[in-house]
């Protein structure tokens, strides 16, 4: 369930409304990338981006780029072990082909 604030059209008050995670459209839209046919490392770079569209409020610019600083390194933190797993494997791959 996610709480969204919602505001009336006649008089302009607004009130908050629990709906269901399903109908979020950031939710939807991690679903359709989790679904997709990307490869990992596409998937989680398209997520990154996704949760840098999420409105979490006001923060201040050097707030912002510090998170989005967090969150890329620690995105391409993955995407380096998931390198050095697969370098890993071809060389084992390469020195066993040799002998």
């Amino acid at each position: 369930m996610v709480k969204k604030l919602l505001e009336c059209p006649n008089c302009g008050k607004s009130s908050s409304q629990w709906i269901d995670k399903e109908q979020h459209p950031i939710f939807k839209k991690m679903k359709t990338i989790l679904k997709s046919k990307k490869t990992p490392h596409e998937k989680k770079m398209a997520l990154f981006n996704c949760l840098k569209e999420i409105d979490v409020g006001d923060l201040k610019p050097i707030e912002n780029e510090r998170f989005n600083s967090l969150m890329l390194g620690k995105v391409y933190h993955e995407l380096a072990k998931q390198c050095m797993k697969e370098y890993k494997k071809l060389t084992v791959k390469e020195y066993s082909e040799e002998k």
